[in-house]
């Protein structure tokens, strides 16, 4: 990424994680969502800058799971924003594809779709076995519970799918986490 270019985290991201907000949280926090541009039933921008969207998740973790620490606050946020996502049309075209493509391709896959989701973000996914694997994502935006909520979250919707994701090593920006099936 160009050192002047901001990072954007794209509508689509932005809409799911909405949903899950929108009917669950106080209104301090659907206000404070609204200082971030951030309402839901109107119009929602293209892209968000990540330190927003940042913002975003730790003001509805935070009043989601006051009692969780913020990393795990983020965590169950990823996983609810999953359930969200997967009650769309999308969503249940994007799970049946990847149960037809199968868990492992459909892993390596999930790579694709958080690069997708931002301008910023690139990954590396290293298969160890078959039940463990190491996700490399160079850009966590200071949310790292988020995306292992969001990737534990596929094993409610696919069989075989890793259930367990857990930080490794966090290197500046990037997390480094291992993936394994349990189950």
């Amino acid at each position: 990424m160009a050192a002047n270019q901001q990072k954007l985290i794209f509508a689509s991201s932005v809409e799911a994680l909405l949903k899950a907000a929108h009917g669950n949280v106080k209104p301090e926090t659907t206000r404070r969502l609204g200082e971030l541009n951030m309402t839901y039933g109107k119009p929602i921008d293209p892209a968000y800058p990540a330190d927003v969207w940042a913002t975003a998740v730790r003001v509805i973790g935070a009043d989601l799971f006051p009692k969780e620490s913020p990393e795990d606050q983020h965590r169950k946020l990823g996983a609810l924003t999953v359930k969200q996502f997967a009650e769309t049309f999308m969503g249940k075209a994007m799970f049946t594809a990847a149960k037809v493509m199968g868990v492992q391709r459909s892993m390596q896959r999930m790579t694709n779709n958080l690069r997708t989701g931002a301008n910023f973000i690139e990954t590396k996914f290293t298969t160890i076995d078959d039940r463990n694997h190491e996700l490399w994502i160079s850009d966590v935006s200071d949310v790292p519970g988020f995306y292992a909520g969001l990737i534990e979250a596929g094993a409610d919707y696919m069989s075989g799918w890793a259930d367990e994701m857990r930080i490794k090593q966090r290197e500046g920006e990037g997390c480094l986490y291992t993936l394994r099936r349990t189950r």
